[in-house]
């Protein structure tokens, strides 16, 4: 294991180094694709650095010049967001700390997901998550042998209306069915079956 402060990116922090010993976290893998030169990780953002820290765990790292002052409202919004998104267990101004999920990130227009994935967004919607990122899906979307899992809700916001569902099936070619959806001409159910009359076709 390498001690946390180097993890700490693009530049060393006192302040996030406290936060991150104060919460329990003195130690990190070195684990994931991406480099920091030194050590590696799981993922690389433009506000955390994501960090295996062990025991089915991961920390989200603000990185110390992030646009963002806090991961406090996304780590609030990821929380209600649960169980489509990755539990979260703790957090604070510099780290999110949650559940680690060894997957893949999901490959584009692979129907094996799309039900699965469409019930995790209907669910974001019923809580009133607009996960702003998820028209990309291949890049928000996480998937184990068992389901999927949105992930990055750096940009998420509580809405009336979110419309996740209907940006999930634009994403996956499904124009005129998220647009119906959108206008209230169709069901989700209706979406559902439709979906599952196309992979068993």
């Amino acid at each position: 294991m390498v001690e946390i402060n180097k993890f700490i990116y693009p530049k060393y922090s006192k302040d996030v180094e406290e936060e991150l010993k104060s919460a329990g976290i003195y130690y990190a893998y070195s684990f994931g694709k991406v480099s920091l030169g030194k050590v590696n990780v799981i993922g690389k953002g433009k506000t955390g650095i994501v960090v295996y820290i062990g025991e089915g765990k991961v920390v989200k790292i603000r990185r110390t010049d992030s646009p963002k002052n806090s991961l406090e409202l996304e780590a609030k919004i990821q929380e209600i967001s649960y169980p489509s998104a990755p539990k979260v267990f703790d957090y604070g101004v510099n780290y999110i700390i949650m559940e680690y999920v060894n997957g893949n990130h999901l490959t584009r227009y692979n129907l094996r997901y799309l039900e699965d994935l469409l019930i995790r967004a209907k669910y974001l919607e019923d809580v009133h998550v607009q996960h702003e990122e998820i028209s990309r899906p291949w890049k928000n979307v996480l998937v184990t042998q068992a389901r999927t899992y949105i992930i990055d809700y750096d940009s998420a916001s509580i809405k009336e209306k979110p419309l996740n569902v209907t940006k999930i099936l634009s994403a996956f070619g499904f124009y005129q069915l998220g647009e119906k959806y959108k206008r209230n001409e169709i069901g989700f159910e209706e979406i559902i079956n439709f979906i599952k009359e196309l992979r068993s076709s």
